[in-house]
């Protein structure tokens, strides 16, 4: 394919960007530049190492409904299987318990045999980004279910989708939780089909996206982006200003509003997003039961600085005494208080000789509350893409899963370029 004219510059090097720059790859750009503010690409795809095999502290685990997902796999070579997720639920002071409890398993199965055809009015939802938006999807996700008689599945969503920082269902508008949530997904989630695990951790995808940048770098903190008369856009930077034709931006837009002119009207616009502050910790410990797990009693609103689930990495190949512990941060705990109550619970399972091996501290989920969706957050911010020679993608546009993230770059894309 001949090269297309135009300089594009990407501003972030999580799977957004990268899955851009290798986007435009495809359709013979020959001129990106990738600037990543970080010393390393991937962003909350984040893979550790201890002893000699990898843990992750940020994306976790990919589901067999990701097609775009798998299709990357198979393009950058990393189609083999890692380890198994086998998981339980629990008490918060330890002791296994049922999903779904035993006398509430008549009704689970009445609301499961409806939800294909409830989940069939939402395909839309599916599609890359947030329009058009249906009025009834902008409810807080428990609305929703209460007005569509989901009382027991409502706790399914729940296990799922709070256990791993994207908010309480009380809270947050019910078009979030079926973005992650489609019927495919969750099936996936309860009948645990092979999930994807990366033996080599998910930041090998993006490393190996990374490689394929012809201009990449890194520790390049982006301080002004503004078009100028000639119609370039000229980015300022911590190693100098840079000139582009386009400028595609995947940064936390919360940001954005101080790196650039805006009306009034658009700034306003970026200060209703918000996100949740959640925190991935490594644990050694011993004894601790050879699953991962989910601790429904730690997911309510007032259960931030609780531990609500832990990811027990390698359990079926190897012995290991390192977890992974999830926990929603409460701002009126000190990090202290946190942990205590982290390994109290650790304690209560069975765990011994618990020792903190690192923390990782994330701004995660950006959203927009049910009066944002209301009032057309997200009309009014698409039809700002390409205004000032810029465009938005990211986690807020299409919700930070890798599968999304990568189906809307594929869209913006095939959309403007």
């Amino acid at each position: 394919m001949a090269g297309r004219e135009g300089h594009i510059g990407i501003v972030g090097a999580g799977i957004s960007g990268l899955s851009l720059a290798y986007e435009l790859e495809l359709r013979g750009y020959r001129s990106v530049t990738v600037m990543e503010q970080a010393d390393r690409v991937g962003g909350k795809c984040c893979s550790i190492e201890y002893k000699g095999r990898t843990y992750e502290m940020g994306a976790l685990i990919g589901l067999p409904s990701y097609g775009k997902t798998m299709e990357y796999m198979k393009r950058f070579d990393l189609l083999e299987k890692g380890p198994l997720l086998d998981r339980g639920f629990f008490h918060p002071h330890g002791g296994k318990i049922s999903q779904i409890p035993i006398e509430q398993m008549p009704d689970f199965a009445r609301e499961f045999k409806r939800l294909p055809a409830l989940m069939s009015r939402y395909e839309a939802v599916r599609e890359p980004g947030f329009k058009p938006m249906l009025p009834e999807l902008c409810k807080p996700f428990s609305t929703w279910c209460n007005e569509n008689g989901l009382t027991v599945l409502r706790q399914v969503f729940m296990h799922y989708f709070c256990a791993f920082g994207f908010g309480n269902i009380d809270d947050v508008p019910a078009v979030y939780v079926l973005k992650l949530l489609n019927y495919d997904n969750l099936v996936s989630f309860i009948e645990i089909t092979h999930m994807i695990s990366w033996p080599n951790g998910v930041t090998e995808l993006t490393r190996r996206m990374a490689d394929r940048v012809s201009d990449l770098r890194l520790t390049c903190e982006v301080q002004q982006i503004r078009k100028e008369d000639t119609g370039r856009v000229r980015v300022e930077t911590n190693q100098g200003p840079l000139f582009f034709d386009k400028v595609i931006y995947t940064a936390p837009l919360q940001d954005f509003a101080h790196r650039t002119e805006l009306t009034r009207e658009e700034g306003e616009l970026f200060k209703s997003i918000r996100d949740e502050k959640f925190r991935v910790y490594a644990y050694r410990v011993d004894h601790m039961p050879k699953l991962s797990g989910y601790i429904p009693g730690n997911m309510g609103l007032g259960s931030r600085g609780q531990m609500m689930a832990w990811y027990y990495r390698w359990a079926d190949l190897a012995e290991t005494d390192l977890i992974t512990v999830y926990v929603a941060e409460n701002e009126g705990m000190s990090d202290a208080e946190m942990r205590e109550n982290i390994e109290s619970t650790l304690a209560g399972l069975g765990g011994e000789n618990i020792r903190l091996y690192m923390m990782k501290r994330w701004n995660h989920f950006p959203h927009v509350d049910t009066a944002a969706l209301e009032s057309g957050f997200y009309e009014r911010l698409e039809s700002m893409q390409g205004k000032y020679g810029i465009y938005f993608a990211g986690e807020i546009m299409n919700f930070p899963t890798l599968e999304n993230c990568i189906r809307y770059a594929k869209a913006l894309v095939d959309r403007y370029f």
